[in-house]
């Protein structure tokens, strides 16, 4: 193994970015060229797996290296005691200064009338004395937060304010389109404020980990006007499948289809039989010209770590929190739909001493193995609550593949609508076990739109069986570490 070079790591997370909606990852009608640039010069995973399709659940495995039901966040909304075991303390105990500009998302940005004394951070986002506050926060020094998605709220609303900003310019057409400047929407602010954090926040005597997290290109699909002009809706990579896919998946899928399901409830049919192809499009159109306003930031981002002499000792890792079904056999959003364009998310790791130039690999990892991987390349123990892998021998082309497979939770909430579901992604098969006793048995290599359900079919008996028993196993090994033992009895 090479000696390692990394100082310093940058992890630059997207929320519900699908991967094929990257230049580099075969989207030729996206412009990525600065995402595309940190590529060529890394490892570009193809086969990266959430922990959990949601938020706030996914999110803390990626900074804890813990499944949800082990860290506790198994769903949204939930409000969690932080009690030291992110890779954010971890890092901080060992003399890194830890830093987070954008959505972190790590406790519930708003509460029901009826939730009683609800003690969420989040909640009191928009006061005028958060602007002083810069942590610390969930193991993080330093923070400026952006939750909002098509607002501007907590730290962003001093700086939109300041630069002439106004709520009216966030105010959508009927076309999802809104007359706020490029130069003052929330991908701006992120990668504007985390130039400043590199050029004049941190210690420069000190390592850092910073984390930038832009709050796009999650739904509501609105963009500015500028950024949408030149785009087409015929100039889109169109959904795969159709809903006719759906027959023989669990109800929940059809219903969300309708738009009848949602995982707080059920919702009046908006459009029963799936969205028509012209808002298919233009909602993919708005999509792409979110993330091309990401990768703008992103450039000026690797930018000012060239300027300031970071570039060689900084390790560059980009993701995304999870996907988004994009019209995917008719289904829009994220729940418990274990599609790949899901759960399946980017994942480019430019590591200085380690990560070869322009790189495909298709090694299974999961969003648990980041946590692990950046403590190796730092030379930091992880801890021992960890339950994911390090990745460092696979970039660093030591070893093709560490894992036979991957495990994802989701956990519904709300009460009666709760449902627990736990999936196993191998280089082959999907399989997912609902509580209710549903399955689904996917053969990716044979079917790799996902247009089958083959649970229950004679012909993959055997296979659903070993699939059902790794599950159980993969389950067994990865139950809770916590709280360390410390004594025989």
């Amino acid at each position: 193994m090479p000696k390692s070079s990394v100082k310093n790591v940058l992890v630059i997370l997207c929320d519900q970015l699908r991967k094929d909606c990257l230049g580099c990852y075969g989207n030729a009608y996206i412009r990525t060229p600065h995402i595309d640039s940190l590529a060529r010069r890394g490892v570009r995973f193809t086969r990266n797996y959430v922990a959990n399709p949601i938020c706030m659940p996914n999110r803390l495995s990626l900074l804890s290296g813990m499944f949800p039901a082990n860290h506790g966040l198994w769903t949204n909304g939930l409000l969690v005691k932080d009690e030291g075991a992110t890779l954010m303390h971890h890092l901080a105990a060992a003399g890194c200064q830890t830093a987070s500009i954008g959505k972190i998302h790590f406790e519930p940005t708003d509460c029901a009338a009826d939730a009683g004394s609800c003690e969420s951070f989040d909640r009191w986002r928009t006061k005028p004395d958060m602007e002083g506050f810069h942590g610390p926060f969930w193991g993080f020094e330093y923070v400026e937060l952006q939750d909002g998605h098509g607002s501007v709220e907590q730290h962003m609303r001093p700086w939109f304010v300041e630069r002439g900003g106004r709520d009216d310019m966030l105010v959508p057409d009927a076309n999802g389109v809104h007359e706020l400047p490029n130069h003052l929407n929330s991908s701006a602010f992120v990668g504007e404020r985390t130039v400043n954090y590199l050029r004049g926040v941190r210690d420069a005597d000190r390592p850092f980990f910073l984390v930038a997290s832009f709050p796009d290109p999650h739904a509501p699909f609105i963009a500015g006007r500028e950024s949408v002009a030149g785009r087409s809706g015929d100039d889109v990579v169109m959904p795969v499948g159709s809903p006719e896919d759906l027959a023989e998946r669990p109800a929940h899928y059809r219903q969300h289809l309708d738009g009848a399901w949602h995982r707080s409830g059920a919702r009046q049919p908006a459009h029963p039989g799936g969205i028509p192809e012209a808002l298919c499009r233009k909602r993919i159109a708005l999509t792409y010209a979110m993330i091309e306003q990401i990768d703008v930031n992103v450039g000026a981002i690797l930018g000012a770590l060239e300027e300031q002499g970071l570039a060689d000792d900084t390790a560059v890792i980009f993701t995304s929190d999870h996907g988004e079904l994009l019209g995917d056999h008719g289904l829009w959003h994220k729940g418990p739909f274990f599609y790949e364009g899901l759960i399946n998310t980017p994942l480019i790791v430019a590591m200085p001493g380690h990560a070869r130039g322009a790189v495909i690999s298709d090694a299974l990892v999961s969003a648990v193995d980041l946590a692990p991987t950046i403590c190796d390349a730092l030379g930091v123990s992880a801890p021992f609550y960890v339950d994911g892998i390090s990745q460092l021998p696979v970039i660093d082309g030591a070893s093709a593949q560490l894992r036979h497979s991957c495990l994802l939770e989701y956990r519904n909430g709300y009460s009666e609508k709760d449902c627990c579901t736990k999936a196993l992604i191998t280089r082959t098969h999907k399989y997912i076990r609902y509580q209710t006793g549903e399955r689904e048995l996917t053969d990716l290599q044979n079917d790799p739109v996902e247009t089958y359900n083959v649970s229950g079919q004679p012909a993959y008996a055997d296979v659903e069986a070993q699939l059902a028993d790794g599950l159980l196993t993969l389950l067994l090994q990865t139950q809770s570490k916590k709280p360390i033992q410390i004594s025989l009895a």
